[in-house]
This record gives structure tokens, C-alpha cells and sequence, in this order.
């Protein structure tokens, strides 16, 4: 029950312009690295999608499904249970269950996208991810800018560099 409403607690927050500045400024540095892995493992490459309409829908998807439903979880729920018996253990499992979950899904959802789940520079990827997202929780005490971060981050993927689109 802690946990729920801590996570609530965090929904409730907009953190101050500085807390996003710094969410940028640490966003930055791991999004090449996301991109120099994503490109070297073949599943980052420019291929914009053409149906605006699709895109838009798909972007609005996007938010809910995978992003709200992951932070909430992960960002929210897991890390703060996790964080009542340590909070450092507790980033860590946060964050390895973020990374496990990916190809947990690849192999019992099948996705067509399942391959890149699978893929050793997908899952580095979103290790970094994870990483960089538990410290912006952390330190904003808010949902909201891993949500738009992540959000952002997956909707850049899928409607501009090659990201499964179905």
C-alpha cells in the first residue's frame, strides 16, 4: 500500500524548471550511447513513417502502452517496494526487471518486434535507459519527466528511425 501511494505521490509532482534541465542534461549523453548501440546492432536507422494520421494515433498509443504502464510499474510500484528494504538494491532490481521485462515479452508475446528484444545491444540499450530513468525518479521525486522522456524516446524510435511499426 506504501508503494501505491508513493507512486500517486509522484504523479502529483511537477518538478521545478531546474529538476527538468537536469533530467535533460543527463538525458542527453545516454541517448548517443542508446543511439551508437542501436545503430551498431541494426535496429536504429532513419526510416520516418509516412502516414501522419498513423503516427499520431500510434504516438497517443505510445504514451499509454508501453510508457505509462512501464514507469508506473517500474518507476513507480517496484521502486518504491523495493526501496522500503534498500534503496540501492531496490534501483538495481528496478532496473535489472526493466531490462528483463523486454525480453520477457519477446518470448511469451511474440511481438513481431520480438527479435530486437532479444538482441544483446537492445537489451544494453535499455539497461541504460533503466539507469538513467531510476536516477530522474530519484532525484525529481516525479513520474513525469521519465513518462515524457521515455515517451519521447520510443516515438522517436517508431515513427522516425526504424522502429516496428504495426
Amino acid at each position: 500500500m506504501r508503494a501505491a501511494k508513493q507512486t500517486w505521490r509522484a504523479l502529483q509532482i511537477w518538478p521545478a524548471a531546474g529538476r527538468w534541465k537536469s533530467a535533460v542534461g543527463i538525458t542527453l549523453p545516454a541517448v548517443a550511447i542508446i543511439a551508437l548501440s542501436g545503430y551498431l546492432g541494426g535496429w536504429l536507422y532513419f526510416n520516418p513513417v509516412g502516414d501522419i494520421e498513423s503516427a499520431l494515433v500510434a504516438a497517443i498509443i505510445l504514451f499509454f502502452v508501453p510508457v505509462l504502464a512501464e514507469e508506473l510499474i517500474f518507476r513507480g510500484l517496484l521502486l518504491s517496494w523495493f526501496a522500503t528494504i534498500s534503496q540501492r538494491l531496490g534501483n538495481w532490481l528496478s532496473i535489472g526487471l526493466f531490462v528483463l521485462w523486454h525480453p520477457l515479452q519477446a518470448l511469451t508475446f511474440g511481438p513481431p518486434w520480438a527479435a530486437i528484444f532479444l538482441q544483446p545491444s537492445f537489451l544494453f540499450a535499455t539497461f541504460i535507459l533503466g539507469i538513467v530513468l531510476t536516477h530522474i525518479r530519484i532525484v525529481s521525486q516525479s513520474l513525469w519527466p521519465v513518462i515524457l522522456i521515455h515517451w519521447l524516446l520510443v516515438v522517436v524510435w517508431k515513427l522516425l528511425l526504424g522502429g516496428p511499426f504495426y
